[in-house]
C-alpha cells in the first residue's frame, strides 16, 4: 500500500460459539459505548455489511492517552478475539511493530496481560516485535477469547523507518501513527501464524479485518484524524479532550495528530473527502486538487469495482521518507513536499495518477486483503492497473501518459537490466530498483497481458468477483488467478508462470500488451 519513489518515477476465559461472554476488564469497558459499531459504513450499505460480518470478526476496544511531553501514546487495550483459523488454537499472537529496530527510540511495552480478567502467560518473540499469549485451554474454531493488556508506545522523533509511517515530526508538530498499538497477527489457514520478521523494505502491516472502538485523550486544540469516524468528543482534563472513534470492518486503526491543520472537504456520493494540510506549507489549491482528484477516482472505482463502503476518506499531509503516499483503511498519507508542494503544483497528471493508485488501495489492500510482504505484486500491480483504468474511465488527458510512466517504462527498464521474477517477497535479495519495477510495472503489465488474453469482460468480471468474495477477507495469488479462470473458462497456469514466476520478459511481449491497449 505504499507508492515508492524509484528512479524519479514513483513508486481469557474462553467460550465456544453461542455461549455468553465474560465481562471485559473495567479499565477497558469504560472505552466501550453504545455507539453503532458500524457507524463507519455508509447508511445504504450498513445493514448488508453488518449481516455479513457480525459475530465473525475480532473487535478492539482501546482507551489511549497522548503524552506530548514524553512522546508516548498508551493506555488500555481489550480484544474480543475470534478464532477464524479453522483449527483449535493454544496461543494468540500480537504484532508490536513499534519494536522494529529501524524505528530507533520507538517501541511498545506491555503490562498486565489478562484472559477473561485472569493473569495470562505471555512472552515476546521475533526480536520483540511479536507477543505470544498462551491460552489456558485450546480455543475451538469460532470460539472467542477476551484478551486485555496495558501498553505504552514511544513514538520516535523524525524516524524514517518504513517510509516514515510512524514518527513525530517536530517541525510541524505532527504525529504520524501507523501500527501504534498491539495488532493481532494473521493466522494463515493451512500455514499458521504469520510471524515473518519485519523488513525495512515493504509494508509491515498485515492484518485481518476487525472492528474498532477507540478513545483518544489528547490536547483539545489538536486535530485527531483516523481510520473510521468520530462519534463523540468530550472535554477531559483542563486543556484536553477525549475523542471517541469507531472503525470497521477495517484492517488497522491509523492515527494522525496535528495542532494546526487546515481542512478542505467535498462530498462524493455521500462520502466526505477531507484533505488535512499544513497551512504554512501547502497551497489551498493543492488541497482542493487532492480532494477533487480523490473524488474522481472514488467515483471511477465505484463503477469499475464495487461501491466504496465507508462514510469518510481522509488525505493527510505528512512528511514521508522515500514514498509519495501510503494508503490505510479510510485514510491516505500524502507526502507534503513531493506530492502537495511538488506534483500537485508542477505535474498534475502524475499527481492524479498517484491519487488514483492510492484510492484503489481502499479496494486492493484495505477492503480486499493480501499479504503485502510475501506477495506485494498483488496489491501494487492491481493498484497500478486500476489507477490507469480509472484515468481512462474519466477520459483524463494524461491517461495514456500514465500508462507509459507507471507501467510500460518501468517494465522496459527492468527488461534492459535483465528482468526479474515478480512474485517474490518485498525484501527479496537483489537490486531494490529492480524489485520496485517488478512489483509495480511488470506486475501491472502481466495483469494487462491477462486482460488481452481473456478479454476485457472476463477480466473485469474476475476483479469484481474477488472484490465481492474476499471483501474483508484475505486473497492469495491463487485466489486471484482462479477468479479470472472461472470468468474466462481458461487455464491460466502456464500464462501466470510466464509473467509472475519467471524472468523471461521480452520486448515483443511489452509491445504486444501496449498494442492490445490501443485497440
Amino acid at each position: 500500500m505504499i507508492l515508492l519513489l524509484f528512479a524519479g518515477l514513483l513508486l481469557v476465559v474462553l467460550r465456544p460459539e453461542g455461549q455468553p461472554g465474560l465481562s471485559t476488564p473495567a479499565s477497558v469497558a469504560a472505552a466501550a459505548s453504545a455507539a453503532d459499531p458500524y457507524a463507519d459504513i455508509l447508511p445504504d450499505q450498513r445493514e448488508a455489511i453488518a449481516n455479513e460480518t457480525r459475530d465473525r470478526l475480532s473487535a478492539y476496544r482501546i482507551a489511549a492517552r497522548v503524552d506530548e511531553a514524553a512522546g508516548t501514546i498508551g493506555g488500555d487495550l481489550a480484544v474480543t478475539f475470534r478464532n477464524d483459523a479453522g483449527v483449535p488454537l493454544r496461543e494468540v499472537w500480537f504484532r508490536l511493530f513499534p519494536n522494529i529496530d529501524y524505528y530507533g527510540e520507538g517501541g511498545t511495552t506491555i503490562a498486565n496481560v489478562t484472559i477473561g480478567g485472569e493473569p495470562a502467560v505471555s512472552a515476546l518473540g521475533i526480536s520483540g516485535s511479536a507477543l505470544r499469549i498462551d491460552l489456558p485451554v485450546p480455543l475451538a474454531p469460532g470460539g472467542r477469547a477476551e484478551i486485555a493488556m496495558e501498553f505504552t508506545t514511544t513514538v520516535p522523533l523524525e524516524s524514517i523507518g518504513s517510509f516514515g509511517i510512524f514518527h513525530r515530526d517536530a517541525a510541524n508538530a505532527t504525529w504520524v501513527l501507523a501500527d501504534w498499538h498491539p495488532v493481532l497477527a494473521v493466522y494463515d489457514r493451512g500455514i499458521g501464524w504469520n510471524l515473518a520478521p519485519p523488513s525495512a523494505i515493504g509494508d509491515p502491516t498485515y492484518a485481518a479485518s476487525a472492528m474498532f472502538d477507540v478513545r483518544i485523550d489528547a490536547p483539545a486544540h489538536w486535530a485527531v484524524v483516523s481510520s473510521g469516524v468520530a462519534v463523540d468528543r468530550a472535554a477531559g482534563e483542563p486543556g484536553r479532550a477525549v475523542t471517541q472513534l469507531v472503525a470497521g470492518p477495517a484492517r488497522e486503526f491509523t492515527l494522525a495528530l496535528d495542532d494546526d491543520w487546515a481542512a478542505t472537504s467535498i462530498e462524493q456520493d455521500g462520502v466526505i473527502i477531507t484533505a488535512w494540510t499544513e497551512p504554512d506549507r501547502t497551497d489551498p489549491a493543492s488541497a482542493r486538487r487532492a480532494v477533487e482528484s480523490a473524488a474522481a477516482a472514488l467515483a471511477s472505482f465505484d463503477r469499475l469495482l464495487a461501491p466504496y463502503p465507508y462514510r469518510e476518506l481522509d488525505l493527510v499531509d505528512v512528511p514521508l521518507a522515500g514514498a509519495l503516499a501510503v494508503s490505510w483503511s479510510g485514510m491516505i498519507f500524502l507526502d507534503g513536499g513531493a506530492m502537495l508542494a511538488g506534483y500537485a503544483a508542477n505535474d498534475p497528471g502524475a499527481f492524479d495518477a498517484v491519487i488514483a493508485h492510492e484510492v484503489s488501495h481502499l479496494w486492493w489492500g484495505a477492503t480486499v486483503g493480501s499479504d503485502s510482504n510475501t506477495h506485494p505484486f498483488i496489491n501494487e500491480g492491481l493498484a497500478t492497473v486500476s489507477a490507469v483504468a480509472a484515468l481512462r474511465e474519466q477520459d483524463h488527458p494524461d491517461a495514456e501518459a500514465a500508462l507509459e510512466r507507471w507501467i510500460l517504462d518501468p517494465a522496459a527498464s527492468l527488461l534492459a537490466a535483465g528482468d526479474a521474477i515478480v512474485d517474490l517477497p518485498a525484501d527479496a535479495p537483489g537490486d531494490a530498483l529492480a524489485r520496485s519495477q517488478a512489483i509495480y510495472g511488470k506486475a501491472a503489465l502481466g495483469f494487462l497481458a491477462i486482460r488481452a488474453e481473456i478479454g476485457d469482460e472476463a477480466f473485469r468480471a474476475g476483479l469484481r468477483a474477488v472484490s465481492r468474495d474476499y471483501r474483508f477477507g484475505i486473497m492469495t495469488p491463487r485466489d486471484l488467478r482462479a477468479a479470472w479462470e472461472r470468468a474466462s473458462g481458461r487455464d491460466l497456469g502456464p500464462f501466470w508462470r510466464t509473467w509472475f514466476d519467471s524472468a523471461e520478459l521480452t520486448a515483443a511481449e511489452i509491445a504486444a500488451v501496449a498494442e492490445s491497449l490501443s485497440r
